[in-house]
């Protein structure tokens, strides 16, 4: 099978990944619709309880599957990898049943007990079967990435958001007449049909390509290691890859039961007490000033915030994993061979690239909080939440690359030991913070920064140390920031004038974790398509001023516009401008 270039499959995920953001907000937008702050708080627990598991059961093999292929098609090994393809689907599918299974028995105790939940029950016993197909689903990705072929990973992204969409929305909007948790289950139901799909179109996928991978037995350069050998590599790869991406999947957990817990422990007062019955609707016999916070006040701001705020801020960072799927193939591939230049220009490449993306993404965000909201859900009252807590969006991404490529070179337990150290911030500062009244909810998104702050700046030292790239912080961080900085502040006069123009919602700026003023959402179709126009055109303005800022502070590099498809007739065209560095 033709190997893609680096940046060819990553460019071909960042599609696919755009596509299936845009499927996923047709979906989760209707659904918060549907289902409003109570139904999203269920399923958000459900969900995240599926995806630690599903972490725990998955996160390691894939990678570690990419690695070993990619490595033993370096060296021509060709017979090993279908030995590798074939332990590692068996091993997959052993670990996606006992996950499931997991969930299944110990539904009732989750939702009891560990997140004091018992309406997500039915939600929790719906997702359980996704645990196994995606394991199955995870073996064939894996083995493709070894090939840097993103197509079929892509292909079974893209099935398995419209099988999400398809028939979770229609189930949660039929079952919604019998309630909120039937709507919930449904909605979750969902999930698990679109990995089920997912999984059947990449087996097809599979049986169909494996005839032109390769020839069986040519060039074999070395003797093909034994199974037991194999198993015994990807165990050793793939359980602290494991414990590391458990350990960040552990942290939407610790949200999932330690908001709620916190959230109880704040008195009401006055201005708490204003909060909930003006600003989120509840009745006064939800709110008693002087007691504590009841379980339903914070049923609402936990799901304002992870269904609301946290679908937003995902946005980014899920298009990132794409150059953390590419590289690991091909830094592996490099460093196989001891191409030392090849791996610490990929490193610096990958980087640069992440910056670029996220610093803009997350500016964004932030700024244009209110109005994206309102274009989106037509539901702002997570803003403040967004404001704060999209400028994770920088630190996940490079979380998400620099672990990438550490586990690339096989060092897997340094990322664990940061996220560990970043696991340990998130718990104390969510101990800490949520329970301050003038802060409550506002702790998670705080929480969520300081965490991913640590282990990005742990992640980037490490890098640093074993793989020796130059990362001038000039070029690195300065000039991105500025030119970041700049686009912010036209993005929010941008839009500012053309809502004065158009007659449209004012952009709010300002924090405020207890608002008691009426929120400026709902608001009419009419308005709310003035909205949409008016930060349209901020979006353009940020968008173009962000480019000319890259290119007059000469951020683009030619080696980088190289790996992209068609990359040299691009790189050609834009030296005869001499926008490239």
């Amino acid at each position: 099978m033709k190997k893609q270039s680096y940046l060819k499959g990553a460019v071909i995920l960042v599609f696919a990944n755009a596509l299936v953001k845009v499927i996923g907000a047709l979906f989760k937008i209707p659904l918060a619709n549907i289902i409003e702050e109570e139904g999203m708080a269920i399923f958000n627990t459900a969900y995240n309880l599926y995806a630690c598991m599903f972490v725990i059961a998955t996160a390691g093999l894939p990678v570690a599957v990419s690695k070993m292929v990619s490595a033993s098609l370096a060296r021509h090994n060709y017979a090993e990898t279908n030995k590798i393809f074939k332990a590692a689907l068996t091993l997959l599918s052993l670990i996606g049943l006992a996950g499931t299974l997991v969930l299944l028995l110990g539904a009732r105790a989750f939702s009891d007990y560990a997140v004091k939940s018992p309406s997500s029950y039915l939600s929790i016993i719906s997702i359980a079967p996704a645990v196994f197909f995606v394991a199955v689903l995870s073996a064939f990705r894996g083995y493709f990435q070894g090939f840097s072929n993103m197509g079929p990973t892509a292909l079974s992204e893209v099935v398995e958001a419209l099988g999400k969409l398809i028939i979770g929305l229609l189930l949660a909007y039929l079952l919604m007449p019998s309630g909120v948790v039937n709507a919930s289950a449904g909605a979750v139901l969902g999930v698990t049909a679109g990995t089920f799909f997912a999984c059947l179109i990449m087996a097809i996928t599979f049986i169909i390509k494996r005839r032109e991978m390769y020839t069986p037995g040519a060039g074999i350069s070395t003797q093909s290691r034994s199974t037991k050998q194999i198993f015994a590599e990807l165990a050793k790869l793939a359980i602290p890859i494991t414990i590391g991406a458990a350990v960040t999947s552990l942290t939407n957990v610790i949200d999932v039961v330690m908001i709620r817990q916190r959230l109880q422990t704040i008195p009401v007062t006055q201005e708490i007490y204003s909060m909930l019955t003006e600003f989120y609707g509840l009745s006064g016999a939800e709110a008693v000033i002087g007691q504590l916070m009841k379980v339903k006040p914070s049923e609402i701001l936990y799901g304002a915030y992870s269904g609301y705020a946290i679908p937003m801020f995902n946005l980014p960072p899920t298009i990132i994993m794409a150059l953390s799927m590419s590289v690991v193939p091909c830094i592996s591939a490099a460093f196989a061979v001891k191409n030392q230049a090849e791996v610490k220009k990929l490193t610096e490449s990958t980087i640069r690239i992440t910056m670029l993306f996220a610093l803009p993404c997350a500016v964004g965000l932030s700024v244009l909080s209110q109005p994206i909201l309102t274009a989106v859900y037509n539901n702002a009252r997570a803003a403040s939440m967004l404001t704060i807590l999209s400028y994770a969006v920088i630190f996940v991404s490079l979380v998400s690359v620099t672990t990438a490529m550490l586990q690339a070179v096989g060092q897997v337990m340094i990322p664990v030991r940061n996220m560990l150290i970043g696991g340990v911030v998130k718990i104390l500062t969510n101990f800490v913070l949520i329970a301050i009244p003038s802060v409550n909810i506002g702790g998670a998104p705080i929480s969520t920064n300081l965490c991913y702050i640590t282990i990005a700046v742990l992640n980037l030292l490490s890098v640093k140390k074993v793989l020796h790239p130059e990362l001038p912080v000039s070029g690195f961080v300065i000039k991105p920031v500025i030119s970041a900085g700049v686009m912010g502040v036209v993005a929010a006069i941008g839009y500012q004038l053309a809502a004065g123009f158009l007659g449209a919602v004012p952009l709010g700026l300002g924090v405020n974790f207890v608002p008691q003023t009426q929120p400026v959402t709902p608001v009419s179709s009419e308005m709310r398509l003035k909205v949409i126009v008016a930060l349209g055109i901020a979006i353009c303005l940020a968008a173009l001023v962000y480019a000319i800022c890259l290119f007059v502070l000469r951020l683009i590099k030619r080696e980088d516009v190289v790996m992209l498809p068609k990359g040299e007739a691009l790189a050609r065209l834009m030296d005869r401008f001499h926008l490239l560095s």
